[in-house]
């Protein structure tokens, strides 16, 4: 009777037990299926926010370009690697190009020796964030986007934008600011020339030998060394994509829109980023992006995502490189088309385990969609090797 009093209570334990299990079971699927789709719901918010984002951009580029052609005629704004700068008043154009090494001022107008003297000297000691809230387009952006739910926003720093390279320092005094601008004075030429809307500008340019720009890289070695040894990448890898992608513009733009020296994009770089970095993906802002240390910061961190997470069932870790150097351009998607035809990653991946190294670069150099791409890849591969003793 004792040992039938027993089972019973065996197996009804064993029911509880198997109920309570099923219970918690359920309970745990039940939250974790509320939590799949509270981040789905979270994602599509984002992604419309980035919708809004764009909005912004293409509105306020549109209402800049409109306020540039109404003095000088023709558009010319800040690129990936050109700054360019206007005064508050539209009749004064400062232009420094980053990858050709030429300085140039423009005036509507006459113009004596002096007057632009004055400005190349306010032009040349501007540190970034100055730069950044004197150009309206920019501070426009940024003002607007800041007002988004899941944007992330920051303070622009410091970095001095144009004494390293022009001076070889990042700081100088005002007698050192003088004597460097009286000599690109001595060195440039002053001429007039007529607008397209048949106004005349007096223009001073001068260029800066090209091997000083390189200067800026030393700027932010201490930034590249901690990220790349943070990610397990090389620093002259991310060096040379730096180069790449803005040759050192600090407040380097395009359309897409992409901000700063690795040309973040806030929807792709900047989401997967930031969710790796943050736990959850936010849109960054452009006074984010313009920071030196969070620019560096996300690029590499997307970087590590396309060579440890996307390519990493390439065995071969210099095939592997190509892949994700093409595809911090271009994406992952275009790059499984250079081998498959259609964006499918791991039937590329596939065929990229079954090719030498340099098959692989000769199949992603005649067979990537983009032209720019393909070129990207070139320039990236083959700048490694300059900043290795950096």
């Amino acid at each position: 009777m004792k040992r039938l009093i027993l089972s019973l209570c065996l197996l009804l334990g064993l029911s509880f037990a198997q109920e309570s299990f099923e219970d918690f079971l359920r309970e745990e699927l039940g939250g974790y299926k509320q939590e799949q789709r509270d981040f789905e719901a979270y994602l599509r918010e984002v992604n419309r926010e980035f919708e809004e984002y764009k909005r912004i951009v293409r509105e306020e580029f549109e209402r800049y370009k409109r306020e540039v052609l109404r003095y000088w005629g023709t558009y010319e704004g800040t690129t990936r690697k050109k700054w360019v700068q206007y005064d508050e008043n539209f009749k004064v154009k400062k232009v420094f190009d980053f990858e050709k090494g030429v300085l140039r001022v423009e005036v509507i107008g006459k113009a004596n020796r002096s007057r632009i003297k004055g400005i190349l000297e306010d032009f040349v000691s501007q540190d970034k964030r100055t730069a950044f809230r004197r150009d309206k387009l920019l501070s426009r952006i940024d003002k607007r986007v800041k007002r988004l739910k899941h944007v992330k926003s920051a303070s622009v720093d410091r970095e001095p934008v144009l004494a390293p390279i022009l001076f070889g320092r990042s700081r100088v005094d005002k007698a050192h600011l003088k004597e460097g601008v009286e000599k690109l004075l001595r060195k440039g030429r002053l001429y007039t020339k007529r607008l397209k809307n048949g106004k005349r500008a007096t223009v001073f340019e001068v260029k800066v030998p090209p091997k000083s720009v390189l200067r800026k890289a030393r700027q932010y070695k201490p930034y590249v060394e901690r990220e790349s040894q943070r990610w397990k990448l090389s620093p002259a890898l991310v060096f040379a994509i730096i180069h790449t992608e803005s040759y050192f513009n600090p407040l380097a733009t395009s359309p897409v829109p992409a901000y700063g020296l690795m040309q973040i994009v806030p929807k792709t770089a900047g989401r997967d980023a930031s969710k790796l970095l943050f736990g959850r993906p936010v849109l960054l802002s452009p006074s984010y992006l313009y920071n030196a240390k969070n620019n560096i910061q996300v690029g590499t961190a997307y970087f590590y995502l396309l060579y440890y997470k996307y390519f990493k069932g390439v065995r071969d870790p210099e095939s592997r490189l190509y892949c994700a150097i093409a595809a911090y351009n271009t994406g992952p998607g275009n790059v499984a088309r250079a081998f498959t035809g259609t964006t499918k990653l791991k039937k590329a991946i596939r065929i990229i385990n079954s090719l030498t190294p340099r098959e692989v670069y000769n199949t992603l150099i005649r067979r990537l969609p983009y032209r720019e791409t393909r070129e990207y890849l070139k320039k990236v591969s083959s700048r490694i090797a300059l900043y290795r003793n950096l």
